[in-house]
């Protein structure tokens, strides 16, 4: 069962995150233990010394990362010849334009490596971006899409809790294996797990070998070192484990191929000889899609038993957590709908917790003032909340993270929550009315903010706020919603022997794919659009701090995923480079071409010295560290998205829209139904009373009415663009 949401937020944040009395003693206690063990391992006699090794392990999300995020590294393009990044300066990243993970805030929050103490910490990169040490010098498609290089990241994790067990021994500079090494075999492991024959350790019968047949090499190589030295001795090791989305998953997997190297020992699990286990698992909305993703099997007829996204490493995500792990941490997002998007729940020793908010609401990865949410810095992002619970979690159940207060003044930076915020948050947790356990009674209070922004959404503070393709990627998003919710409503009319589809080929453009198609089949309704399309038609307004909430503090993921065209500023960089030898002739990329050459004209403009015009400030402004591009629209999607995508959308995001709930894993049955499926479909009951509704919504208390008037207006906005076009093709 998930628990219920915390009501207050962590405000001020300096008090929430102050340590206990019991805290307090159990630091200035190890503070004491680490300066003992220090001199006398200093001393060169032979007095006993020991060393207890914690390793922290921080596993990022699909396209996070640190020093792009954080410190503004970029990636260049490969050279052709040279096949390395070319050059390139990086950006200049302040408090306003950092995106960094909430993995990447709690990374520099666990005390840096250290030999005399023993602590030791790593950052893993989300998949899609560079992580040098494994041989990927750019950012791939490949890792975005389908989670391409996850593997080799789990085992240099692995092959990192070797490595501070040698360094604990032989000092820093002395690991077990260097960067080079470890991503060799990072990379090299597949080929030999599963497709290698090595001999039964037993039998000596030939078999497939095993994780556990690889590792065994490398743990006896540990051993042999470690038995050669045997000072300092080492009477423990300790884990903790973070991650986000897919990086969460990574880290599951880790938990459970961590756990198969561990051998019965006197005190408990070993490794290496080391008394091992895992202190706490802490992980923001776990999301594998890992090979085929989930929605395939949505969209298609494809078997959902295979199409499920956890295919390779990722089944490992499906079992319960191995006993080692001792507690955890899971924040799942209540607001996230992408189909390519769901959530796996774990089970084991950890407590799963609902957060209000989208994916990366929760995890992590949106700027302040990203699609106009999040105006008042890092204090003022959603996912600041769900990270402050998960620092406290994590302290509690005994991971090292450096007592707040003896943060870096960046990194306490980082963790700060605003009044505003707070004040926001605690209007929406009361509103829940404690229920905050129901997936349900989220998607209540959700629905009806967007059965109050159908009309009104451009007129808000956060969407004025937005850059320009963010506004026509949540404008255009927003108005798929009217054309939804007139395709619930004539499925919901539909009798048994009714014919004629209820649409024309031309409607696509205003109707989800899945909505379309499931009103042209005469699909009933199910169990979770009942309930939806019961509170836009009957739609209750909410009170103005939780108006606020959603308008000011919750993303739309749907609006901003893409699953066609280029989604980082190295995609854009890296679309222009192709058209240096192959300019296209027609459609979006030519547009984007011409862009790019109108870009370099100004930049050749001011270096010779000539005056330039505000467009072409502009230019030359945002290339310095970015690479300028021409605003998407749906209309460019046949020139963007490949074919396979066409089962899913025929735009340029995903084609599920509002309504359809969020997936959850596992899932079981020929029809397959999350295990969890009466947990979820549980209902809220009555709660709050509706107050009176804020003067800025313009309501006419009739959805139906309002959904009839915006099919005129769009039938009377495609009338003028045709007579439009007729009255050019005349001229």
């Amino acid at each position: 069962m998930i628990s219920e949401t915390p009501n207050s937020a962590p405000f001020p944040v300096d008090f929430f995150l102050k340590p206990s009395t019991k805290e307090q003693s159990e630091i200035a206690k190890e503070a004491c233990v680490k300066k003992i063990t220090k001199e006398a391992c200093a001393k060169k006699d032979s007095a006993p010394c020991s060393i207890p090794v914690r390793v922290g392990l921080f596993f990022d999300g699909t396209n996070n990362n640190l020093e792009r995020d954080r410190n503004g590294v970029r990636t260049g393009v490969l050279d052709p010849k040279t096949k390395k990044p070319i050059p390139i300066s990086n950006a200049v990243v302040d408090a306003n334009s950092a995106s960094h993970s909430n993995v990447a805030r709690l990374f520099s929050s666990f005390p840096s490596n250290k030999r005399g103490t023993g602590y030791f910490r790593n950052y893993i990169p989300g998949v899609g971006t560079p992580f040098v040490e494994i041989g990927e010098l750019t950012e791939s498609d490949e890792g975005k899409a389908f989670a391409k290089g996850g593997q080799p990241r789990i085992i240099w994790g692995l092959l990192q809790v070797l490595n501070a067990i040698h360094r604990t021994v032989y000092g820093d500079e002395t690991p077990l294996y260097k960067s080079d090494k470890a991503g060799e075999l990072a990379r090299t492991y597949d080929n030999a797990v599963g497709h290698k024959k090595v001999p039964h350790p037993s039998t000596g019968r030939e078999r497939f070998m095993t994780h556990s047949d690889w590792f065994a090499e490398h743990i006896e190589k540990l051993t042999a070192t470690m038995a050669a030295q045997p000072k300092p001795h080492i009477p423990s090791l300790t884990l903790s484990v973070f991650g986000f989305s897919r990086g969460a998953a990574e880290a599951v997997a880790f938990c459970q191929l961590f756990a198969d190297l561990l051998k019965p020992g006197e005190k408990g699990p070993e490794f290496a000889g080391i008394p091992a286990s895992i202190d706490f698992l802490g992980v923001f909305d776990t999301v594998a899609t890992v090979g085929s993703s989930a929605s395939v099997a949505k969209t298609t007829i494809a078997p959902g038993a295979m199409f499920d996204g956890h295919w390779a490493w990722a089944n490992e995500l499906l079992k319960p957590l191995p006993s080692c792990v001792m507690a955890g941490l899971h924040c799942i997002a209540t607001h996230e709908q992408r189909m390519n998007f769901p959530v796996t729940r774990l089970t084991g020793k950890i407590e799963e917790v609902y957060f209000p908010g989208v994916h990366s609401d929760v995890g992590g990865g949106y700027g302040p003032g990203e699609q106009g949410k999040g105006r008042g810095g890092q204090a003022a992002l959603l996912s600041q909340i769900p990270l402050a619970h998960m620092f406290k979690e994590a302290r509690l159940k005994g991971v090292p993270l450096i007592p707040f207060s003896e943060l870096e003044a960046t990194d306490r930076d980082d963790f700060q929550v605003s009044q505003e915020l707070a004040k926001a948050w605690e209007a929406y947790t009361a509103a829940l009315d404690k229920q905050g356990a129901l997936l349900s009674k989220h998607m209540e209070l959700y629905y009806r903010w967007r059965a109050a922004r159908v009309k009104t959404l451009e007129a808000t503070a956060s969407f004025k706020a937005a850059n320009a393709q963010e506004r026509e990627d949540l404008g255009s998003y927003n108005r798929l919603l009217a054309g939804d919710l007139e395709a619930l409503r004539a499925r919901k009319a539909f009798r048994h022997g009714d014919e004629g589809q209820p649409f024309s080929a031309r409607d696509i453009a205003r109707i989800n794919h899945w909505q379309y198609y499931r009103a042209q089949n005469h699909t009933p309704l199910d169990k979770w659009e009942e309930f939806a399309l019961d509170i836009f038609d009957h739609p209750k307004p909410l009170p103005p701090e939780v108006m606020r909430f959603f308008d000011d503090y919750v993303h739309d993921s749907l609006a901003g995923f893409y699953m066609a065209g280029e989604v980082t500023e190295y995609d854009k960089r890296a679309k222009i480079a192709s058209f240096a030898n192959k300019p296209p002739k027609d459609g979006f990329y030519k547009r984007a071409y011409e862009f790019s050459r109108k870009t370099e004209a100004a930049q050749l403009k001011q270096k010779n010295g000539e005056a330039l015009t505000p467009e072409e400030e502009a230019l030359v402004k945002e290339a310095q560290y970015g690479t300028p591009y021409p605003i998407r629209t749906d209309a460019d999607s046949a020139d963007m998205r490949s074919g396979v995508i066409t089962t899913q959308t025929y735009t340029r995001r995903e084609g599920g829209g509002y309504i359809l709930r969020r997936g959850y894993y596992p899932q079981s049955g020929f029809f397959r139904k999350s295990v969890h499926e009466n947990e979820l479909q549980r209902m809220p009951t009555a709660g709050i009373k509706a107050k009176e509704t804020p003067e800025e919504f313009v309501w006419s208390e009739n959805l139906i009415q309002d959904i009839a008037q915006a099919k005129v207006d769009e039938e009377i906005y495609l009338a003028q663009q045709r007579y439009a076009t007729r009255t050019n093709a005349l001229a």
